[in-house]
């Protein structure tokens, strides 16, 4: 029996075989969009923008933050194990990418082209021993004869490779199709929110480069040649022009008149329409405003950050963890193994003392709680040693040895007056 019987449970294809689809002119087309604006939008141009860069920074950097735990099912009840895949997912993915950068590398190909890519190295075993994430701009992707998916990837080595489906982890988004999904950036909403932040980032810079006093218009009732207006051009451009020129007064000799042709920056409201368009890019994202710096507007969510905190986990990050679990559950282990792993979002609580105290007074059973952990389960958490004992889980309403009877005091010694301190004329 040859590699791909072993491997992919058929025979090899034959050479030169022609795909049943591709993705080929998605890969190798047309990867900026010149929008109505007048910029070019992809998924480098956009990260130039600082209301997207403060989104991918922020949702990548959560999920590196977060660890992945493993699990064993067994019924309804489920134990968390030590097992080998730990080191790859939490500490070193590969010799050249910690666990953290490789989480950021795909949260940002996620967010920006919408697939996130990266391959399982496997060994003679088929155990994973390296997960190297791949630019998603660097695959393509064919659905085969045999119904099976080949991914090709071009990695930065310059090698080229063929992989099957299964060593692929391919972290899917909106608008999968079966093989690829559309870029949030060129195919939805960032094609014109991002456009339209951009033109105004660039207008601004051109505006503040040209000393903010451009678009002037200079007039006189004498009859000026050619060459004379292209001297008192470069005069005027030479003296008053650029940023280092701001703020300095136009002196005019002769009979010149000064008009301004446009509004200026302020006028036109420029800074208003910029932070409207961070609010659309937070949107874009499913992020806070706050989140990146937007702290001129109220938010819905209520007033207090914990309230915040969930609704940002509950509708944007979860939805995102969930994908991405799915994808690393079914490549890794499959439903016969009995194993699934998890992120654990109760990391997201370190650093605030506070919410931790209450999360943890809660889950020991505290006032009207019922008790779900143990003092070991949250000692193991904050990584203090067991303690005898603290294996027991707390009922709510219900008192330690609340039946147990009083200890009988200790006898005391022959001859000792057991009526000291009572009356003793009796």
């Amino acid at each position: 029996m040859g590699f791909f019987e072993r491997i992919f449970g058929g025979p090899a294809p034959p050479p030169r075989q022609e795909p049943v689809v591709s993705n080929a002119g998605e890969l190798f087309g047309d990867l900026a969009t010149l929008t109505r604006a007048g910029v070019m939008v992809n998924e480098t141009t956009a990260m130039r923008q600082g209301a997207v860069y403060a989104c991918v920074q922020l949702l990548a950097g959560i999920v590196s933050t977060l660890p992945v735990h493993f699990y064993r099912r067994g019924g309804e009840v489920q134990s968390r194990v030590d097992h080998p895949y730990w080191w790859l997912f939490n500490q070193s993915a590969t010799n050249e990418y910690t666990s953290a950068a490789m989480w950021e590398f795909l949260m940002e190909s996620r967010l920006l082209d919408g697939d996130a890519y990266a391959w399982l190295r496997r060994d003679r075993r088929g155990q994973v021993i390296a997960v190297q994430p791949v630019n998603p701009r660097c695959v393509d992707v064919q659905r085969m004869a045999g119904g099976w998916r080949c991914y090709t990837l071009w990695l930065p080595d310059g090698t080229v490779k063929a992989l099957h489906e299964d060593d692929v982890l391919h972290v899917a988004g909106l608008g999968f199709d079966g093989l690829r999904s559309l870029s949030p950036i060129r195919h939805y909403a960032g094609r014109s929110v991002v456009g339209l932040a951009l033109a105004q980032d660039e207008f601004g810079e051109r505006s503040l480069g040209q000393g903010n006093h451009s678009d002037l218009l200079l007039s006189t009732a004498a009859k000026l040649s050619p060459e004379q207006k292209d001297d008192l051009r470069n005069e005027v451009e030479r003296r008053y022009g650029g940023l280092g020129n701001a703020r300095r007064p136009m002196v005019l000799s002769g009979e010149f008149k000064l008009d301004r042709l446009r509004m200026s920056p302020v006028d036109m409201q420029l800074l208003e329409a910029r932070q409207f368009s961070v609010v659309e890019v937070a949107r874009m994202f499913g992020v806070l405003p706050h989140m990146i710096g937007a702290t001129d507007k109220s938010t819905s969510w209520g007033s207090g950050i914990e309230s915040m905190t969930l609704g940002f986990i509950k509708f944007t990050l979860k939805r995102h963890l969930e994908a991405i679990q799915q994808e690393l559950n079914r490549k890794l282990f499959g439903p016969e193994t009995g194993i699934h792993c998890e992120f654990m979002l109760d990391a997201l609580q370190e650093g605030d003392s506070k919410m931790q105290a209450e999360y943890f007074g809660k889950a020991l059973g505290g006032p009207g709680s019922q008790g779900w952990m143990t003092i070991n389960e949250v000692r193991r958490r904050k990584n203090l040693p067991p303690v005898p004992g603290g294996e027991m889980i707390r009922i709510a309403g219900e008192k330690p040895n609340a039946d147990a009877k009083t200890a009988d005091p200790p006898e005391e010694p022959d001859g000792a007056d057991k009526d000291q301190g009572g009356d003793s004329g009796e």
